[in-house]
């Protein structure tokens, strides 16, 4: 792993941080765009490759294109028509999506991302390697020969580690072998693997991974991904617009103590949307596919404590160094965004907006003294609720 390692970190830190001439050609120098605006598809909030998109963006956000796995899912070019004739076809624009710089543009660490590796491949040790001592072989405990005059060393039982098929002296015995790291460190590890793959480029987002229904579609998906050039590759996915849970709104929790929250009705449609998918790639090769959100139901399965089943489940940086590319639907990187804050970020401008939103509020009750005397006891109570209802939203988490 230390080659892997290696390859990984010194790829993206010579392409960590590009020099201020060029910062508006990358992809990550776009801003963000409002989801309510027209440049967005669908309602989503995907960015598309025109002027204004060149502008520097804060840095809370980073660009990536919009990749397409399935034909039906592609936005169909629009036909330009003279009359009854075509005159041709109009290339659709690249369309971006933005992502939280928090959890994809973060300096990776070459330190951190070993512990997590070393911390999950002693995880799945078993540890049941197992010796017999002298006490436990299958032999007689009486003595082979007199303590005297036989004039040769001295020897008890016929278990002496000393003799063939004897006991074992200090023989390996059942262990666990997991170690310990700190949640903070598996999410920074988890982090730095993701910046990792988007700065040497080896991310992707797809709209979903919705494929055909059998027969005859693992050929036809091992022809799209060779085409596509993704032969080792990792595919995450998981259902769209997840909730926070209750722990991650209180102010004194920690923003990925618990899983995003998804409705049964949810769960269902996102089965039913990737099961073809999953049965389509499970027999090729260098070639996997991990549901987000079935990570905590599988974790309290292999689960050997009873302490790790009340754990929610995670995603080991391992299995996102492990392959060179890293395949994401849109479901996914709204499931890792709130699952390693990056939510929070995004929030930031809007926290922001309701603060100059109250000192305006302000500004106008101030210079509107003389309506204000005319207000009934009713209208203050509800003015003070409101803005004791704004201020609240704007008290981030400690």
């Amino acid at each position: 792993m230390s080659m892997l390692l290696r390859r990984v970190y010194g790829e993206a830190r010579r392409r960590a941080v590009p020099s201020p001439s060029t910062t508006s050609m990358f992809l990550h120098s776009t801003p963000a765009l409002d989801p309510s605006s027209p440049a967005a598809v669908g309602g989503e909030a995907i960015a598309s490759t025109s002027a204004a998109t060149l502008e520097m963006a804060p840095t809370q956000v980073c660009h990536v294109k919009l990749s397409y796995l399935h034909p039906s899912t592609k936005v169909k070019p629009a036909v330009v028509r003279s009359g009854d004739l075509k005159t041709g076809y109009v290339r659709p624009e690249a369309k971006f999506v933005p992502l939280s710089a928090h959890v994809f543009d973060t300096e990776p660490r070459r330190d951190i991302l070993h512990a997590s590796v070393v911390y999950y491949l002693d995880s799945r040790r078993s540890g049941t390697a197992s010796t017999k001592t002298r006490g436990e072989v299958n032999f007689s405990g009486r003595k082979l020969r007199p303590q005297k005059g036989s004039g040769q060393a001295r020897l008890g039982t016929r278990s002496n580690p000393l003799l063939r098929k004897g006991g074992v002296i200090f023989g390996p015995r059942p262990r666990d072998m997991s170690s310990k790291l700190p949640r903070r460190v598996r999410e920074l590890a988890l982090r730095s693997a993701l910046s990792a793959r988007w700065r040497l480029g080896s991310l992707h987002v797809v709209p979903s991974l919705v494929w055909d229904a059998p027969p005859n579609t693992t050929g036809k998906l091992r022809r799209q991904l060779h085409a596509k050039g993704w032969t080792d590759v990792l595919f995450l996915t998981a259902p769209r617009n997840p909730q926070p849970s209750d722990r991650t709104l209180k102010t004194d929790a920690k923003p990925s103590a618990a899983d995003p929250v998804y409705t049964p009705e949810q769960i269902q449609e996102h089965d039913i949307e990737v099961a073809n998918f999953i049965s389509a790639s499970s027999n090729i090769p260098q070639t996997n596919v991990i549901r987000l959100d079935k990570l905590t139901e599988d974790a309290h399965k292999q689960a050997r404590k009873a302490e790790d089943k009340k754990r929610p489940g995670e995603l080991p940086a391992y299995e996102v160094l492990k392959r060179k590319l890293l395949v994401l639907d849109l479901g996914a990187v709204e499931w890792l965004e709130e699952k390693l804050g990056g939510a929070i970020f995004h929030e930031e401008g809007l926290l922001e907006e309701l603060q100059a939103g109250m000192e305006q509020l302000g500004g106008l009750q101030q210079e509107s003294g003389d309506e204000a005397e005319d207000w009934t006891d009713e209208e203050v109570a509800l003015e003070s609720e409101a803005a004791q209802v704004i201020a609240d939203g704007l008290q981030k988490p400690s």
